[in-house]
């Protein structure tokens, strides 16, 4: 303790020191009290307050101070209730809308001539290997093979103004040109072709389509598509589509509301005479082809 203390801090020390009872003619200040004189008990505890003290004193025994040992936890407050789920969002709708569809319509395995309606056509019989429908060159002409190309082909018996889903996946292996790639035929009967069975095929064609190139899967959706029939459609003065023009399925539609469709095959594509492509010089594949009526669907998967 310096000089500096106060009157009353110097008349509490003096107290302490002699026991006798202070007056104000008595009293003892800073100034008649040498330093280190006043001991620890020369005082009181309890006597000297902290706002008595020097702020360099409080500041020093602060940081001198020894934190204690830290207090038991306390018990663990009760957990509040959960509030309700938010509604899902756009994007969350349509994930399981997806997801939904995808379980109410999972691919159907076609892994050899019969499965799920599917049937091969023409000879040589194309394969389904390789997890694809593995189709080659030739033609067939048989009457028994309406679409002439070589494939698979399933039989249908629906209104052509009900089909609502048309398209399929396509790779070649090898081809001599830049226009083969698996094709589809859909054979109708009731069509407006001037005569009694109303037969004709309508053909979709990859290069009529943007194109395929050697080695990259690519998909088709053939119902958007440009299609060409093998006969003349003509529904009517202002609805007539010449043989081979190229229409679109509603424009086709529009000719011959009346049409069924008795089979869709997917084919090589090929045709007849002297433009045939050898069967070893044709390699291609066809998957995940799906087929749609009046909203509902079917998804086949050629090979497994």
């Amino acid at each position: 303790m310096n000089r500096t203390r106060t009157i009353a801090v110097g008349a509490i020390c003096a107290l302490a020191a002699t026991g006798t009872t202070a007056t104000a003619a008595s009293l003892i200040t800073s100034a008649k009290i040498a330093d280190g004189t006043i001991m620890n008990r020369d005082i009181h505890r309890g006597t000297i307050s902290e706002s008595r003290l020097d702020q360099h004193v409080v500041a020093k025994l602060n940081r001198l101070a020894v934190a204690g040992p830290r207090g038991a936890a306390g018990a663990t407050g009760a957990a509040g209730a959960t509030g309700a789920r938010g509604a899902a969002g756009q994007d969350a709708a349509a994930s399981a809308a997806a997801a939904s569809q995808s379980t109410l319509n999972p691919a159907v395995a076609v892994k050899a001539s019969g499965n799920a309606g599917w049937t091969y056509t023409g000879s040589p019989e194309a394969k389904l290997t390789g997890g694809e429908l593995r189709l080659a060159g030739g033609f067939d002409g048989a009457d028994s093979n309406p679409a002439g190309g070589i494939g698979i082909s399933h039989a249908y018996s629906a209104p052509l103004s009900s089909l609502s889903a048309l398209s399929y996946d396509v790779l070649v292996h090898a081809r001599p040109n830049d226009l083969s790639a698996p094709a589809l035929h859909v054979t109708l009967f009731g069509a407006a072709t001037g005569t009694a069975s109303g037969f004709v095929n309508l053909v979709f064609e990859p290069y009529q389509n943007g194109g395929t190139a050697v080695g990259e899967r690519k998909s088709f959706d053939a119902l958007s598509g440009k299609w060409w029939a093998t006969r003349e459609l003509a529904g009517g003065t202002d609805k007539v589509i010449a043989r081979q023009a190229l229409a679109s399925l509603e424009q086709i539609k529009a000719t011959s509301p009346e049409a069924r469709i008795v089979s869709i095959s997917v084919d090589n594509g090929n045709t007849s005479g002297p433009d045939t492509i050898p069967v070893g010089a044709l390699s291609m594949g066809a998957d995940n082809v799906i087929v749609g009526f009046s909203g509902a669907f079917d998804r086949y998967d050629f090979g497994g």
